[in-house]
Order: C-alpha cells, then sequence, then structure tokens
C-alpha cells in the first residue's frame, strides 16, 4: 500500500515555444537537444526568469525523453533537483509566472522518482507538485501544459494508488487531458504523454483514443530535437499497441516510472 502512495507523477516538457520571443541563452543548444550544454548556459543567466525556466526544464530532458540510459537513480535525482533549484529561482524573481510554477511541479514530480518512495509521500511532493499545478492554471489559463500537467497528475494517482487518493479523479484527469490536447499552441509532447497515461492505465478500455493521440503527436510534431523526439517515441509505442498492447502497457508503465 505504502508503494503505491508514492507517486511519480507524470511530468511533461513545457514547450520551446515559451521562449521563443526573446534571446534566452542556451536556447539554440536546447533546440537541437544538446541538454547538458543548455542548461549550463541558461544557468548562468542567474536573474533571467525565462533562462532559469529553460534551464530547469533542460535538466530534465534526458529523463523526459527517455534519453537517460546511463544516469544512475542518483544522478537522475540530482538532476530533478537542479530543475527544481532553478525554478524556485524562477519564482523567487516572478513570483507568478506560469511556467515557472509547471517547471517546480515538475522538478517536484521527478524528485519523487528517485527518493524512497515512504519519504516522498511524508515530504508531500506529490500534493505540492498538484498545487504548483493548479496555480499555474490559474495564472495562465491559455497555457496548455497546465491543464495537460494536472490532467496526468489525476491520472497517475489513481493508476498508482486509486480513486480519490489525494483527491485524484479519473474523469477529471481524462477531460483535463483532452482540453489541453485543443488548446491553441499545444504542441504535439501533449498528445503522446496522454497516450502513454492511456496505455499504462489499460490499453484494452483506453487503446482506441490513445492510438488517435500517439497518430496526432507524430503528425504535429515539429523538427527541433524535442519534436524529433517526440515523433520517435510515439512512433515507438503505436507499434506497440498494434502488435501488442500488453508489451506496450508494460513499455507505458516504464516510461512514468524509471
Amino acid at each position: 500500500m505504502m508503494r503505491a502512495l508514492c507517486l511519480s507523477v507524470l511530468l511533461l516538457s513545457v514547450s520551446s515555444a515559451a521562449f521563443a520571443e526573446a534571446p534566452v541563452p542556451g536556447m539554440q543548444a536546447f533546440e537541437t537537444g544538446q541538454w547538458g550544454a543548455a542548461e549550463s548556459a541558461a544557468s548562468s543567466a542567474a536573474s533571467d526568469v525565462d533562462a532559469l525556466i529553460l534551464a530547469s526544464e533542460a535538466a530534465l530532458m534526458p529523463i523526459t525523453l527517455d534519453q537517460a540510459e546511463g544516469l544512475s537513480r542518483r544522478e537522475r535525482r540530482q538532476a530533478a533537483l537542479r530543475a527544481q533549484d532553478y525554478a524556485e529561482a524562477a519564482l523567487a524573481l516572478e513570483p507568478e509566472n506560469a511556467q515557472a510554477h509547471l517547471r517546480l511541479a515538475a522538478g517536484l514530480g521527478y524528485q519523487s522518482r528517485y527518493v524512497n518512495k515512504v519519504r516522498a509521500v511524508m515530504m508531500g511532493l506529490p500534493q505540492r507538485g498538484r498545487d504548483h499545478m493548479v496555480e499555474a492554471l490559474r495564472l495562465d489559463p491559455t497555457e496548455p501544459w497546465a491543464p495537460a500537467m494536472l490532467g496526468a497528475w489525476h491520472l497517475e494517482v489513481v493508476r498508482r494508488a486509486g480513486e480519490g487518493m489525494f483527491d485524484a479523479n479519473e474523469a477529471e484527469g481524462l477531460a483535463l487531458m483532452r482540453q489541453s490536447v485543443e488548446m491553441d499552441g499545444a504542441p504535439a509532447a501533449i498528445p503522446y504523454r496522454f497516450a502513454v497515461a492511456l496505455v499504462a492505465a489499460d490499453p484494452a478500455v483506453h487503446g482506441e483514443e490513445a492510438t488517435l493521440m500517439l497518430n496526432r503527436a507524430i503528425n504535429a510534431s515539429s523538427q527541433d530535437a524535442v519534436g524529433q523526439a517526440v515523433s520517435t517515441l510515439s512512433e515507438h509505442l503505436l507499434g506497440l499497441l498494434q502488435t501488442d498492447p500488453a508489451a506496450a502497457q508494460v513499455e507505458a508503465v516504464r516510461l512514468l516510472e524509471e
């Protein structure tokens, strides 16, 4: 039971479009998939809110995009803590920045994967992450990642701990994710992450919608490093879902928990 309470919430990458209008340090490295260089360059601009948000995202990209095979759990936790630190620094400069709240939620969520499960619950990591998602949604109702992350939070809590735990609700999670997919500016990573959550929950029940989401992600993927990675991940999961739904579910769970 306690294992089920320890939630490594699905957390999503904030689109690089959020930084498109400003010359943020590290943006070029980020767009070409040089995550370490992007993090280093962006974090050096300690008084630049957008740069700190980018540094927070870059720190987690290897994990987010399933490119962290060579990283130990300790190194992954360190990345989560760095992401959290950058987001907290951004919020210290601009407390009502919705993107910073989302990045802090991401850092907290990944931290919960890599600490003792009992400790994660006692530290309130799932609840704190949810609160920052709710705040981001309040601050910027037009940001598609806010309902996407909050919806994914509901679905993952229900999957691992059951309906009602931490007030999680599957119907609300599905509604929020469906809302986010249809919002203006929603990147391909949102339908991809929605599909992962659906397949992890039950490919027999949600397979048709997951297939639609994966095809949508493939067709909508951008040509930068994030978009190409999302397309590849979507194609892989779609192939499994079409040929071996049970294997697809195992893969989706791995993506949510590893």
